[in-house]
């Protein structure tokens, strides 16, 4: 026969491993926050930023920042799922992405409010000539961005 310290504190791990198993798993809360770079803009030099905050419950608002391109030149950019060179589907019109225009330093930002991207899924960005339809093939650059925890 056991001791009755030994069923105790067996009795304890059981109780405490069942509630273990009951309890519900938490996530990890994510910040609807996400950002990119892309690092050389072919055809226009310098490089961009992209940050996405949440706007709201079904809309997200993302930032365009250039540095260092071409002065007074236009560039259109999107945001595709899936990753880079997957030939995605952007996730909306284009007409939603506000085209960039660079000024005389060579910076520009652009800001656009676009369908809300959704945790755990794969997103990129590319930066094109605005005169084209798009694809993975003909973009200027191309990066994928990562949701910040």
């Amino acid at each position: 026969m056991p001791h009755p310290a030994f069923r105790f504190s067996r009795t304890l791990m059981v109780a405490v491993g069942a509630v273990a198993l009951l309890s519900p798993v938490m996530a990890e809360a994510q910040s609807g926050k996400w950002v990119g770079t892309v690092n050389q803009i072919r055809s226009a030099g310098g490089s961009a930023d992209f940050t996405i905050d949440p706007r709201n419950d079904k809309q997200s608002r993302v930032k365009v920042s250039v540095r260092n391109v071409n002065r007074d030149m236009r560039m259109a950019w999107d945001i595709v799922e899936g990753q880079c060179r997957d030939n995605g589907a952007p996730i909306a019109p284009q007409a939603a992405f506000t085209q960039i225009q660079s000024q005389m330093d060579g910076g520009g930002t652009a800001t656009a409010n676009v369908p809300k991207l959704v945790s755990g899924k794969r997103y990129y960005v590319r930066i094109f000539d605005p005169q084209v339809s798009p694809t993975d093939e003909n973009v200027w650059g191309c990066a994928n961005i990562s949701e910040k925890p």
